[in-house]
């Protein structure tokens, strides 16, 4: 009965052993050991300084239930053209579960071929599984950041609301080398860090001593608050975040008051009361905006827009005359979309306000005059208008808003296209 046990017990083994067997430990499934912060091919490794305590992560995808795994790495001697073996290992218990171990020392500088063997639960060696790639460690060079300026202010600040604004930052500090994707050793990426990183777009200049470089950033990606430059060697190593780093984004003025006068020309295009008595495109007449925009982002400007208009209403015919004041008055919500770097504001503004028929009189033969009309109605004004600098506080402004009026007798509503001219306090 016992050896019936025992013979099953290993028959139930020699299923597991087979059927682990099966499984590809390929190229696909465990990959490249990846050292700490470099790419994902794994051609390329990097070797970080001891001086920096930080030590090398060595890594692999697990084979499943193992018993152990073997870790050998060789390093090529370029003198006798072949490679000699450097590191021999084999995993604990941990270890094996991790999938994981540590070079501290780190691996110096030098072309490596690294091999990976599974032992399984019987303790056997699954040769189909033996992993072999090459790869390489690089030096690694610790950036340094010791200044991050806006060349056109001289100073860690950048105006969104600055019409001369293209993105350039100066940075100086130790270890700046240029951006080369295709390159392992030497090879630098920077980046604005403030919640998501923000890439630039270009390097401008570069000094050959490592120095110094200029990126251009798209204004676009840019938002107020104060950003983090980091500077990030291949090797994962990057600059320390301290006030040095710091860069800040921000516009000039908390708040814009705009101030812009203008013609108006209304045309009643709703109910023939006033086209009847007057005309349907009334004379040219007098206009003012002024907006106070409180909230300003990188995507719009919000605030409130206060819009007034005065007509002078008058017609004569063979038997009378009748003339009186037209003027509205509307306290609007405003939304402004910055364009061509700011030097075009697109506008959509809309509220309530009110009309106010003054004074319209019927003049009859022999000084006849008609009881006068004095009324303030309801209305909605909502438009557009695209305000073009041109400079940095001059404008000049063209919209066209719908103004739609009720009282008790009519429903009047007006297009009201306007142009005029406008100054930013």
């Amino acid at each position: 009965m016992l050896n019936k046990k025992i013979l099953f017990f290993f028959l139930m083994i020699l299923i597991v052993s087979l059927g682990f067997a099966q499984k590809n430990l390929g190229e696909d499934e465990i990959g490249i050991n990846q050292l700490l912060g470099f790419g994902e091919d794994g051609n390329s490794q990097s070797e970080t300084a001891e001086k920096n305590k930080i030590v090398q992560p060595f890594s692999w995808v697990s084979a499943g239930d193992v018993l152990k795994y073997e870790i050998k790495i060789e390093k090529f001697n370029e003198a006798k053209n072949f490679f000699e073996e450097y590191f021999f290992h084999e995993t604990n218990e941990e270890e094996t579960e991790n999938c994981i171990i540590y070079f501290d020392p780190p691996l110096p500088v030098g072309h490596y071929k690294e091999r990976i063997r599974v032992f399984n639960l019987l303790g056997a060696i699954e040769e189909s599984l033996t992993y072999i790639e090459e790869f390489d460690v690089h030096q690694a060079y610790k950036p340094e950041i010791k200044n991050v300026s806006y060349p056109l202010y001289m100073r860690n600040v950048i105006y969104l609301d600055d019409l001369d604004n293209d993105g350039i930052l100066e940075v100086s500090g130790k270890n700046l080398f240029l951006i080369d994707e295709d390159k392992a050793e030497g090879s630098t990426k920077y980046f604005l860090q403030r919640g998501r990183p923000i890439f630039p777009k270009k390097v401008v200049s570069h000094d050959s001593k490592n120095r110094s470089i200029r990126l251009q950033f798209d204004m676009k990606d840019l938002d107020v608050g104060e950003y983090q430059l980091v500077a990030q060697d291949s090797s994962g190593l990057h600059s320390e975040i301290n006030p040095d780093s710091v860069f800040t984004v921000k516009f000039k003025k908390l708040v814009d008051l705009d101030l812009e006068a203008g013609y108006v020309l209304p045309v009643v295009v709703q109910d023939n009361t006033i086209p009847t008595y007057f005309e349907k495109t009334m004379p040219v007449s007098a206009q003012a905006k002024l907006n106070f925009m409180f909230y300003k982002r990188r995507w719009g400007y919000l605030g409130l827009a206060l819009r007034g208009s005065y007509s002078r209403l008058k017609k004569s015919v063979e038997k009378y005359t009748i003339d009186g004041n037209l003027g509205t008055a509307h306290l609007m919500f405003a939304y402004q979309l910055p364009l061509f770097r700011r030097r075009v504001m697109f506008e959509l503004h809309g509220g309530p306000g009110g009309a106010y028929f003054n004074n319209i009189v019927f003049h009859f033969p022999y000084n006849i005059d008609s009881a006068p009309l004095n009324t303030i109605s309801l209305s909605f004004d909502a438009g557009l208008s695209a305000q073009i600098y041109i400079n940095k506080r001059l404008y000049s402004e063209l919209g066209c808003d719908y103004v739609l009026t009720k009282n008790s007798d009519i429903l009047v509503g007006m297009v009201m296209p306007y142009a005029g001219v406008g100054w930013q306090f």
